[in-house]
């Protein structure tokens, strides 16, 4: 028996070696997948499209407008808008990006007219190309923002970091309860799910407004800004279950593609749409970050205009992942993985038996 038990030794860790080299593979898939998706995506803007109306006259106008338009190439999309408020309106509302007036006399200044809240990024392309017709002019550019950042976020960052957070910690509790509770019951696992998706949004929230000024708005502004962060948490929660329920651990793989890997590049918050990359870009039209962002933005910057059709796309993603659960098929996988480590995690050591001298 003695020469058996290092023989069983040596047997056990060669298993535990091929078990940790195959769990080495994450993080392995993990900086591929960031490396290409997210250093991919935010390495350098892709501007195209970005819409700019000059405005004025159309006989006054159209000359410069062609003009724009030959040298901007396709990165914007110049049009003519020959009202002044209605141009203000359209950048208010998020029909263009920005307004262009220019100067007849350049000893007057050019305005130009920008909604920062709606990316901070394209706000600033625009105002380099505005910059850039001035200059040529010899006159200066006023800049006028119709929808500023807060002064705690200056730069923008707000709803992406939010959205960070929310991503990581909507995938880290359905992982940690997989890892030390395994054989939880769904009647208590999801629960547990739900409010710490609320507690992620509500803090983040709180302190992010408390104490850095980025969050702010009236009381059913905050929340609902709260209420969407802990929906789309908990979506994400419920997203990386389901994987763990259909594959097992090889889920983890699944869950950091679509809910890391293919969400934060298309998130459209620093980045927004305009200067994404074509396929991020598709992405952003109906991806679960994204049509989170849109309604954050909303609600934070723009007083909820345009959140329901954003709040419908996140609501899709939240019922199909919950109608998937309840599926029998689904329902019957879950109480099998249960069963299986269940009788394991509650089994009482085995005594030990003394040796003989």
């Amino acid at each position: 028996m003695n020469e058996r038990q290092p023989d069983s030794a040596a047997q056990e860790q060669r298993q535990q070696l091929a078990l940790a080299l195959g769990a080495m593979l994450i993080p392995l898939f993990f900086v591929v997948m960031f490396a290409v998706f997210i250093i991919g995506t935010y390495h350098a803007p892709d501007p195209n499209g970005i819409k700019v109306a000059i405005v004025g006259p159309p006989p006054a106008t159209a000359p410069l407008s062609v003009l724009i338009s030959k040298e901007a190439g396709s990165a914007f999309d110049i049009s003519q808008e020959p009202s002044l408020a209605q141009a203000v309106d359209d950048v208010r509302q998020r029909d263009l990006n920005a307004a262009f007036v220019p100067t007849a006399n350049p000893k007057r200044p050019g305005v130009l007219i920008v909604a920062s809240a709606n990316g901070r990024i394209v706000a600033t392309a625009a105002e380099q190309l505005a910059r850039n017709v001035t200059t040529a002019q010899g006159a200066q550019l006023t800049v006028r923002e119709v929808r500023p950042l807060p002064s705690g976020d200056v730069i923008g960052l707000g709803i992406f970091m939010f959205m960070v957070v929310c991503t990581i910690c909507g995938y880290i509790t359905p992982t940690v309860l997989e890892t030390v509770t395994p054989a939880l019951q769904p009647n208590r696992r999801y629960p547990i799910i739900a409010v710490t998706s609320l507690l992620v949004a509500t803090l983040a929230t709180l302190i992010g407004g408390a104490f850095y000024d980025v969050y702010n708005g009236s009381f059913g502004t905050i929340l609902a800004f709260i209420g969407i962060g802990a929906l789309y948490t908990f979506t994400i929660g419920l997203g990386t279950r389901l994987f763990q329920v259909l594959l097992g651990p090889p889920g983890i793989f699944a869950s950091l593609a679509i809910f890391v890997f293919l969400n934060i590049p298309s998130l459209g918050a620093t980045y927004t749409a305009p200067v994404l990359s074509p396929f991020v870009h598709f992405l952003n039209h109906f991806w679960v970050g994204a049509a989170t962002v849109d309604a954050l933005r909303s609600i934070l910057y723009f007083d909820g205009q345009g959140v329901g059709g954003d709040l419908l796309k996140l609501l899709a993603w939240f019922v199909v992942i919950v109608a998937l659960l309840l599926l029998p098929f689904s329902r019957k996988l879950e109480r099998k993985r249960e069963r299986a480590v269940g009788p394991a995690a509650v089994r009482p050591p085995a005594p030990s038996i003394p040796r003989e001298a």
